[in-house]
């Protein structure tokens, strides 16, 4: 009986390792890329507004991520491995630490100074022109957070790749079926896992994700009849290309939404959020309408999209008065208009709501705190030795 217990547990172990390994990788390769993030940034500031602050932050950045690698990220992995192996796996991990951090600074840092209207064909990081000449910093700054979106994606994949080089080198060998064939099974599992990890990243609910995914459906509409009808997944819904992605930019405007309201209380109504639930309820409407059944979005949607997108990046006046007078969005009161897809007053709905607007302004009030967080992980460098006086005292200016 004891012997049975124990050969159960060492399956239900091996069954559960790939999995483990593979959230524990993706996590410390998040970790990587949000700290290329706060360096991408940094230095396409320091470069676009020539602001010598920004290169000294865009230096602590660098300190901090190698701090990062030799202290946490490669000690973590390579201890996971046989000590005969830690060697080996030390300087893989270097390797291809390096490699990404090389590969993703040196692609922002050359569309930080180049337009990004075009981006051979990849619509998620292409701009309409129009947004990008009114603001091309904020445009640009944009660009470089969707763009490590999309690689925090391809890290779901990195770490799946690692799982298997680990069953190769360390399990595999061992030819015990108790272990390998769990393992195995595993591995299937987080195959299994790995699109929709990534398409649930890709979805998640903020202004970045709804640029993006106004950015798709701009470019696919551009796109000639032919190749919209070959994304289209069902012959009896020809913008089903579109449809998921629209009523995914509805849900996200909701959110912002509350957020705005959050930001001042939970009693007030911000006319920014009225413009948000606005679009929201524009794009309910068109989806639920018999014009979406038609082989392509209209223009008056696209130019709305375009007009969101153009408020939510710049914060364009023209923008702005243009989505109020399209959308009729106040009365003439000047009080928000009711909506025609708005939900139920019910007690349930405004007590979600009313907790909807307390975690958002909890959100809020971590945002607006990265400033702090920055300047703590500097005293962390310079006590470590990582950063000397002069780049610790330019951070906290």
């Amino acid at each position: 009986m004891y012997t049975t217990t124990v050969e159960w547990s060492r399956i239900v172990l091996a069954l559960l390792l790939p999995i483990g390994l593979w959230l524990l990788t993706l996590a410390l390769l998040a970790g990587q890329i949000l700290y290329l993030l706060f360096f991408e940034t940094r230095i396409a500031s320091g470069i676009i507004e020539r602001r010598t602050s920004d290169h000294l932050t865009a230096t602590l950045g660098i300190a901090v991520l190698y701090y990062y690698d030799i202290s946490i990220f490669i000690p973590v992995m390579t201890g996971i491995y046989p000590k005969g192996a830690q060697i080996g796996a030390r300087y893989t991990f270097i390797i291809v630490l390096a490699g990404i951090s090389l590969l993703s600074a040196a692609t922002a840092f050359h569309y930080s100074i180049s337009p990004i209207t075009k981006f051979k064909g990849r619509s998620l990081l292409v701009f309409p022109p129009a947004i990008y000449d009114k603001d091309p910093i904020s445009v640009r700054g944009a660009w470089i957070k969707i763009f490590n979106l999309i690689g925090l994606t391809s890290m779901v994949v990195v770490a799946m790749i690692h799982v298997w080089v680990y069953f190769i080198a360390c399990i595999l060998p061992k030819r015990d079926p108790a272990l390998t064939l769990p393992f195995i099974a595993g591995l299937g599992v987080v195959v299994f896992l790995t699109g929709p990890l990534r398409n649930l990243i890709l979805r998640y609910p903020s202004s970045l994700v709804a640029t993006s995914k106004i950015n798709q459906v701009v470019a696919q509409s551009a796109k000639a009849p032919e190749v919209r009808r070959s994304l289209s997944r069902r012959k009896s819904d020809p913008i089903s290309w579109a449809r998921g992605e629209l009523l995914q930019i509805a849900r996200i405007l909701e959110r912002m939404a509350r957020q705005e309201d959050s930001q001042f209380g939970v009693n007030t109504n911000h006319p920014v959020a009225a413009i948000y639930r606005a679009v929201a309820d524009h794009i309910r409407i068109y989806c639920n309408s018999a014009k979406s059944l038609e082989s392509s979005v209209p223009s008056s949607m696209i130019l709305t999209l375009k007009a969101t997108e153009g408020l939510m990046i710049t914060g364009d006046s023209a923008s702005r008065k243009q989505l109020i007078r399209r959308l009729n969005v106040f009365e003439a009161d000047g009080t928000p208009r009711a909506l025609v897809t708005a939900p139920t007053s019910g007690s349930a709905a405004r007590t979600v709501r009313t907790a909807a607007r307390y975690a958002d302004l909890s959100l809020v009030w971590l945002q607006s705190r990265w400033q702090a967080i920055a300047i703590a992980l500097a005293v962390v460098a310079f006590l470590l030795g990582q950063l000397d006086l002069k780049s610790l005292l330019a951070v906290a200016q």
